[in-house]
C-alpha cells in the first residue's frame, strides 16, 4: 500500500441520480450537434419564407392599394390624413427597404 491510499476511503459507485444527470447532460450537448448536422437550419428556412412573404408580389400589391387609399384620403380628407399618409409611406419604406438593405448587407 502506498501512503496516499492508507487513509483514503473507498469510493462508492455513482448513484442513479448522478448517472442520470451525466446521461442527460451528454444528451443535451449532442442533440443540437445532430440537428445542425443536417446542413440547413430550420430558422433559415422560416426566415426565408417570411422574407418572401413581406417582399413578394402580394405584399407589393397590398402596398400599392394602401398608397392609393392614402392618396385619396390626402386629396379628399381633412388635416389628419396627411399624418396617416406619411405613416403609410414610412411603414412601406421600412418593410420593403429593410429586406433590400439586408440583401445588400449579406
Amino acid at each position: 500500500m502506498t501512503p496516499e491510499t492508507v487513509g483514503a476511503k473507498p469510493q462508492a459507485p455513482p448513484s442513479r441520480l448522478q448517472s442520470l444527470s451525466i446521461r442527460l447532460t451528454t444528451l443535451l450537448f449532442l442533440v443540437p450537434a445532430l440537428a445542425m448536422a443536417q446542413g440547413t437550419s430550420p430558422w433559415q428556412t422560416a426566415v426565408t419564407r417570411l422574407q418572401t412573404a413581406f417582399t413578394g408580389p402580394i405584399a407589393r400589391g397590398l402596398s400599392l392599394v394602401a398608397l392609393v387609399i392614402g392618396g385619396l384620403m390626402f386629396a379628399f380628407g381633412e388635416g389628419g390624413s396627411k399624418k396617416l399618409l406619411a405613416g403609410i409611406i414610412f411603414g412601406l419604406g421600412m418593410t420593403m427597404g429593410a429586406a433590400n438593405f439586408l440583401n445588400w448587407l449579406f
